[in-house]
């Protein structure tokens, strides 16, 4: 187990390193770096999954099928909310054209977090089937844990909530 994560931590060490520089990308390639961090973020929800469930080998690749699989019917619904998070960005920044589809914005974004918290129950129910249950609460806590870490990811916090991980003191 540990072999696999760290071999995941060396890839996404490698990937970060392997950076270009920075300049206006293409669509393609911000497609390419969303695609990228989509299967970092697979990785590392695969890899903490599996060391607090304590998978072996075999069971972290069958662990690793289902996160691909339940993420695959999360992708689209997540394009679909950054693409509205777009037009509300330009409306917020003075973008007159955008006005007229803030509501909409708004409501279809709601619309696919409560699709997407449907999809993250069925996966929940799915990951936890046939567990005790301090492991069942572990993997509810382990999964909480990373939603949290991917959103201060998102906004260039580091994992532990502050701007370069430290933790977050609430100031």
């Amino acid at each position: 187990m540990k072999t696999w994560m760290v071999l995941g931590m060396l890839a996404l060490a490698g990937a970060a390193q392997a950076a270009p520089p920075k300049k206006q990308p293409d669509d393609a390639a911000v497609a390419q770096r969303r695609a990228e961090m989509d299967q970092r973020a697979q990785m590392m929800m695969t890899l903490q999954l599996a060391e607090v469930l304590e998978l072996d080998d075999a069971a972290t690749l069958k662990l690793k099928q289902t996160v691909a699989q339940w993420d695959a019917q999360k992708a689209p619904l997540r394009q679909q909310m950054f693409d509205q998070a777009q037009v509300l960005r330009r409306a917020a920044k003075g973008d007159t054209t955008a006005y007229g589809q803030v509501d909409q914005a708004i409501q279809k974004i709601l619309d696919v977090r409560s699709q997407l918290h449907a999809i993250d129950q069925k996966m929940f129910q799915q990951l936890s089937q046939g567990l005790p249950p301090q492991k069942k609460a572990k993997l509810a806590l382990t999964i909480a844990r990373m939603k949290d870490a991917m959103r201060g990811m998102m906004r260039g916090q580091g994992p532990g909530g502050g701007p370069r991980g430290e933790p977050d003191d609430g100031q």
